[in-house]
């Protein structure tokens, strides 16, 4: 579908201003505009100019209520970049439509069409049942869920009794996965052939790119739960070798999972945990591809939250992943010794990015912030770190301050560190050290 961005502004000044002369409510409009600056934390030779991204943003919020029952919110974003990691050397302008969706509700169900940003999970950071939505970390930005991408989706969520029961049901079709961009370190790039470092969008409405999921959850007083199961595609691209044209290529691999979360209170303390167990297509025994890409694994994450004096919270989580028939990469084999060894470092490439490096993979994460309704100060340190040989860390500091009313300054630090044959600790060159200001209307 194509947009002509003069007649869209148009159209949304238009309505904003006919609601305002009328005083109609239904109709908002708002937005955000940011900027960006991003510094690297460290002398690296391929960041000679210190600038890892220096941007500028805006994001327009159009919403509608037509009816009781019906609803419309679109999200335009823009972006001006005159350094990003994709384009580490050239200014760049993008446009898009973050969010699209027509909603329309009943008692008991909600049906939402349109381009959507659907995030599941109840851990912090680390989200083994997210599986419809997907990150774009090459665009930096303090706030985690500016990353998150969507896609042409259609949710039913249905809650018997006229909405009063605590159970809910809920039911989504993806038109076509989104892609999750990584930053890929220059450890991760083979050598010697020709390599795509990020795959072509997909298509929609295809066997191959589309995604089913459903939930059925439970709100309680002191206890939230659900389960889940997918059906769809895995969101990070993995690398495999092609044999007729030489080329290293990324491909999104279809998988299927099962999972669930929990969240309720004990006392002070707030005890969440959330699971899954994901099969991909290419991740078992005598599949063409086994031991290349991702094999089966268990996702787990346990963690506990807590406030104390009033304006301060503390949260840790532990991490486990278990890779179900795991198989080195040294112990990869062909009848082609040059093949074999072009396998051997795919194979390694694509354990450093998707983390899959050894069967078991221990970690954990820590949280201390401070917020205050009384403070225009706000501080947050957040750390993720995991245990197996060969340990990687990222470090988050970063601290805000309101100076007058829809303004945030915010500053801190992004600080990978660790074995450099790690996940975590080949992104060392991305260490950096920004700042945003952000204005919200």
């Amino acid at each position: 579908m194509r947009f002509s961005w003069p007649k869209v502004f148009a159209l949304v000044f238009a309505v904003s201003g006919s609601a305002h002369a009328e005083s109609d409510s239904s109709v908002t409009l708002g937005g955000r505009i940011y900027t960006d600056q991003y510094l690297t934390a460290y002398s690296s030779p391929n960041y000679s100019s210190g600038i890892l991204q220096s941007s500028l943003s805006a994001w327009m919020d159009f919403r509608v209520k037509p009816s009781e029952r019906t609803s419309f919110l679109a999200v335009a974003q823009f972006d001006a970049f005159l350094k990003n990691l994709s384009q580490n050397e050239k200014a760049s302008f993008s446009s898009k439509i973050r969010e699209g969706v027509f909603t329309f509700q009943t008692e008991s169900t909600e049906l939402k069409i349109g381009q959507q940003i659907i995030p599941w999970g109840k851990s912090d950071g680390v989200n083994p049942t997210d599986y419809f939505s997907a990150k774009d970390y090459t665009l930096l930005n303090p706030d985690e869920e500016v990353k998150r991408l969507g896609a042409p989706a259609m949710m039913l969520n249905y809650t018997p009794k006229k909405g009063a029961s605590p159970v809910t049901f809920t039911g989504i079709v993806q038109a076509a996965y989104p892609q999750t961009k990584l930053i890929i370190p220059n450890s991760a790039v083979p050598t010697g052939v020709a390599f795509q470092k990020y795959p072509n969008a997909p298509a929609m409405f295809q066997d191959n790119t589309m995604e089913y999921g459903g939930k059925i959850a439970y709100l309680g007083n002191d206890l939230d739960l659900s389960l889940s199961v997918f059906r769809g595609v895995n969101h990070f691209a993995q690398y495999f070798y092609e044999t007729g044209t030489n080329q290293i290529l990324p491909t999104n691999v279809q998988q299927s999972a099962v999972g669930g979360d929990l969240s309720f209170t004990a006392g002070a303390y707030v005890v969440r945990a959330e699971s899954a167990y994901i099969m991909p297509d290419q991740g078992s025994e005598n599949t063409p591809l086994y031991g290349i890409l991702q094999p089966t694994h268990w996702d787990t994450v346990i963690g506990a939250e807590r406030s104390f004096f009033e304006d301060f919270r503390a949260q840790i989580q532990f991490l486990y992943r278990y890779h179900v028939g795991y198989i080195d990469p040294s112990l990869i084999s062909t009848p082609s010794p040059a093949l074999t060894l072009a396998q051997q470092k795919i194979a390694r490439a694509n354990a450093l990015l998707l983390n899959f490096q050894r069967e078991s993979n221990p970690g954990a994460t820590f949280r201390f912030g401070y917020a205050s309704d009384s403070s225009d100060w706000n501080a947050d340190l957040f750390i993720v770190g995991y245990f197996a040989k060969g340990y990687d860390y990222l470090v988050r500091p970063q601290v805000g301050y309101k100076p007058a009313e829809g303004w945030k300054l915010t500053a801190g630090a992004d600080l990978y560190g660790g074995n450099e044959s790690r996940p975590l600790g080949a992104l060392k060159n991305n260490s950096s050290l920004f700042f945003e200001g952000r204005y919200v209307f």
